[in-house]
């Protein structure tokens, strides 16, 4: 149902908030490089990119076949169907923005806990926000301000 091509602001929340988690040295730095990684990668082009002390924020498209896959709701494991044959629920479809982001926590968690020697601490919530950005009416200039300001109203 997303036209490709589409830009999608995105926001991800630590599993702690109120404290800074990602604003330091080891953590940010993680966060920033598996951005890079994704983008490098092209599994995404991200446009800009903001770590707030407890979340992030950030615009991105989704490249090549990624794009049209349209999966962007959070996938909740305990109400999804078992594949027999690994014994797991199915998550996502490949490419999804839904299975991208969940990589890229995956991923930063791995990176953090063994930066921080603590195996098995989650550093996210669940799931993630989204919204596809609408071309007209100047959305995307006014969600990247939206973007650039929130350090000013970050409490």
């Amino acid at each position: 149902w997303v036209p490709e091509g589409s830009f999608f602001f995105i926001t991800i929340n630590c599993a702690t908030r109120g404290t800074n988690q990602l604003c330091r040295p080891g953590p940010g730095e993680a966060v920033l490089a598996a951005a890079a990684h994704n983008h490098d990668k092209r599994a995404w082009h991200c446009r800009l990119l903001l770590l707030m002390p407890d979340h992030l924020h950030a615009i991105v498209v989704l490249s090549g076949a990624a794009s049209g896959s349209g999966s962007t709701l959070r996938v909740d494991a305990t109400t999804l169907p078992v594949d027999d044959t690994v014994g797991r629920p199915i998550g996502p479809a490949a490419g999804s923005l839904g299975a991208i982001i969940g990589a890229f926590k995956s991923g930063t968690t791995y990176a953090m806990n063994q930066l921080r020697a603590t195996p098995g601490q989650r550093y996210w919530q669940r799931g993630f926000h989204d919204r596809a950005i609408r071309t007209t009416q100047g959305e995307f200039e006014r969600i990247a301000r939206y973007i650039a300001e929130n350090p000013r109203n970050w409490r």
